[in-house]
């Protein structure tokens, strides 16, 4: 699969390809557009738009009108990045360390598989919810009554909107003395709506004229009349209790006789409740609620639903309704829908020993996933030297990863304030390749997931992640790993390859000039400092670059004899009269002829040709030794012949430690990519060097 990014950020072009089912490592310097990449994918596989990634150079001068751009040749519809932003959305709750642990680690395909086969024997109880509009207008009209008042440990709450409707009376019906003349509409089906723009009219237009807004007649003898239909009708009252009297008469043959004859009573009273209405109206409530919260629990029935330490066919029968505790809602209506209801259960008690088979076997599958991935989270924390450990607790779908120190068997509260950046990113990158296993994305990105990490908690975290059965790891996975560090290449590639099954393909991205170019790495790409030595020694490259690598071949092998003592004074444009041996012996002084001729001689069996004096003399012509730099087919090559210019100032200190280190050897790898081959050095690095070179005048 080959994806091509176009104009995102600093990237102007980049062409990555990426092996199917394996993992792919991208390693870059920082500041290659590492992160671009990740990000560039991810918004297209999610079919978001790239305009973040327009580059700032596009957003000031654009006359071709370019734009972020991704190309993939295959599909990937589905992307899961690991990244910063991951990291800090990655809130580790106060109780548990991710909020979706058993969808994380139980509903597996296992789990889910018996999970169907527990949904297919229940069905018949739940079918009868099932494109059943009458059932399910039924419970649709008792939620609304029943939500229309709230109970309190001393009775109805009065702020309860069943409360305020009736808190007034029914003066739709007790049409207060004086208003008769507005019977007409305040027993409309529109009355809620008159009321509102009675009230309105009057406050805003009373204060302009004595006459009505509409026939202009005089209506000074009528104000107090006009207003006083505000001071007796509430919008909002009336609003409630027209909803109220509505859901009573659609519930209708659902009460009984008896029961729909005293809700008349109470919704049809001219004034406010007494005590015996609302001590009727809290039974009400009450049966309501009982019943819909039978009937949403047999609605929903799921297999953890049953307790594990009880009889299944006993827990069935106590979903059965019996309608002789709901005494209100007792009616035929009532019955013909609750019965249909019992029958279906009954049926499924007959089959309750296979429920409680397919239930225990639930059960079982849960446990061993539990006991699995404690074991393999311990287990990793404890080789990658980490004083924690998990525990995944609760009842059934309740399950939660709780987090506990070695020393303290209490589980830790807030456990973001308890680990280190490095121990929550640790937990995140694991706990984000359980998230993979359990979405199964077409693509997994890990941006520089491992490199803030020491060497051994970098193992542990490779071997977590890869070096386990494909179904419990991300191996066989197709995933792209962005690093900047090249320890993963050296171990997954080179020292321990065979423990990857051959798993890994490796490259190395350069970016040059807003161009990113691809290099595969392989097994013989990585090899000691020593080794590349000795190779670039047999190479037909100019001589000055082979001494400058016969000498740090000296320093390796902490050979500092003859040849390196010549070497060391050659490089630092010292005629032959003037060299000084700098052994411990003879610190500080002019080395013997003797010695330098033996340097020499040994040299010169190593490099064809070799002769100290045309040598010194092509180091110190200027034009030569630009003419050298220019040649040079890497930055790497280009900074060991810039560190041999005479008279150049680096005024940059940071700058000044990059090129000392890059050629001499204290900083370099056991192992380490050919430098040549793939060039290492940041195109930030050379430029500064060019310049310098050009502000000394060569």
């Amino acid at each position: 699969m080959n994806i091509i990014i176009e104009n995102c950020n600093s990237i102007d072009t980049a062409e990555i390809g990426l092996t199917s089912k394996k993992l792919n490592i991208k390693f870059a310097p920082n500041g290659t557009g590492k992160s671009t990449i990740a990000k560039a994918i991810t918004l297209h596989a999610e079919g978001k738009p790239l305009d973040n990634l327009m580059p700032f150079k596009l957003k000031k001068d654009n006359p071709e009108l370019k734009v972020p751009k991704v190309t993939v040749d295959g599909d990937i519809k589905t992307v899961m990045c690991f990244d910063e932003a991951y990291v800090r959305q990655f809130t580790f709750q106060s109780d548990e360390l991710v909020s979706n642990s058993f969808d994380i680690f139980i509903r597996t395909d296992a789990y889910n598989a018996v999970e169907q086969e527990i949904e297919n024997i229940v069905k018949e109880i739940k079918g009868l919810f099932y494109d059943n509009a009458k059932l399910e207008t039924f419970i649709t009209n008792l939620q609304e009554l029943g939500s229309a008042f709230s109970l309190t440990k001393t009775g109805i709450s009065q702020k309860s909107a069943g409360m305020k409707g009736l808190s007034q009376g029914n003066k739709l019906q007790h049409i207060p003395a004086g208003l008769e003349v507005y019977q007409p509409f305040i027993k409309s089906s529109s009355s809620v709506e008159w009321i509102d723009w009675q009230t309105k009219g009057s406050l805003l237009f009373s204060k302009l004229s004595d006459c009505c807004p509409y026939c202009s007649t005089d209506t000074v003898d009528k104000k107090e009349q006009i207003t006083r239909v505000g001071q007796e009708y509430d919008k909002n009252v009336i609003k409630n209790l027209v909803k109220i009297i509505d859901v009573i008469g659609k519930l209708g043959d659902y009460f009984t006789e008896e029961a729909r004859g005293k809700l008349n009573d109470v919704t049809q009273r001219p004034n406010a409740l007494e005590v015996e209405h609302i001590d009727y109206l809290i039974q009400v409530k009450t049966q309501i609620d009982r019943l819909l919260d039978r009937l949403s629990k047999l609605k929903s029935l799921k297999g953890f639903d049953f307790k594990k330490d009880e009889k299944v066919k006993d827990q069935l029968n106590e979903y059965k309704i019996d309608l002789a505790f709901l005494s209100e809602l007792n009616s035929e209506s009532t019955k013909k829908e609750v019965d249909s209801i019992n029958v279906s259960i009954d049926e499924v008690v007959v089959k309750a020993g296979l429920l409680q088979g397919k239930l225990n076997q639930q059960r079982s599958v849960m446990q061993k996933l539990v006991v699995k991935y404690q074991d393999e989270i311990n287990h990793f924390l404890s080789y990658a030297g980490y004083k924690y450990k998990v525990q995944i607790s609760g009842e059934d779908d309740k399950s939660q990863l709780k987090l506990q120190h070695i020393d303290n068997d209490d589980f830790v509260s807030g456990g973001d304030q308890h680990l280190s950046f490095g121990e929550r990113n640790a937990f995140a990158i694991v706990l984000f390749m359980y998230e993979c296993l359990s979405k199964k994305p077409e693509l997994i990105i890990l941006d520089d997931p491992i490199s803030s990490f020491d060497k051994n908690k970098k193992y542990a975290i490779l071997e977590m992640l890869f070096r386990r059965k494909p179904e419990n790891c991300l191996k066989s996975k197709t995933v792209l790993m962005l690093t900047h560090d090249v320890e993963p290449i050296i171990d997954t590639i080179k020292a321990v390859q065979k423990q990857f099954d051959n798993q890994v393909f490796a490259s190395y991205l350069r970016f040059d000039a807003g161009i990113i170019n691809e290099s595969l790495i392989e097994y013989s790409d990585i090899k000691t400092f020593s080794q590349i030595c000795s190779d670039y020694l047999t190479t037909e490259a100019n001589p000055i670059l082979k001494l400058i690598y016969l000498r740090r071949h000296c320093e390796i092998a902490d050979n500092l004899g003859d040849a390196y003592q010549v070497l060391s004074n050659l490089l630092h444009l010292r005629p032959q009269d003037q060299a000084v041996d700098f052994r411990e012996e003879a610190i500080g002084t002019i080395m013997v002829a003797e010695k330098m001729d033996a340097g020499i001689s040994e040299i010169a069996s190593k490099i064809d040709g070799f002769e100290y004096d045309v040598i010194l003399g092509q180091i110190c012509d200027k034009g030569a030794m630009k003419a050298l730099y220019e040649s040079c087919l890497s930055g790497y090559e280009k900074l060991q012949v810039f560190r041999l210019f005479q008279n150049i100032e680096v005024k940059n200190s940071v700058l000044q430690k990059f090129i000392n280190e890059t050629y001499h050897i204290e900083n370099e790898y056991i192992c380490q990519l050919e430098p040549i081959k793939f060039d290492l050095i940041p195109e930030y690095v050379v430029k500064a060097c060019d310049q310098c070179l050009e502000e000394a005048g060569y």
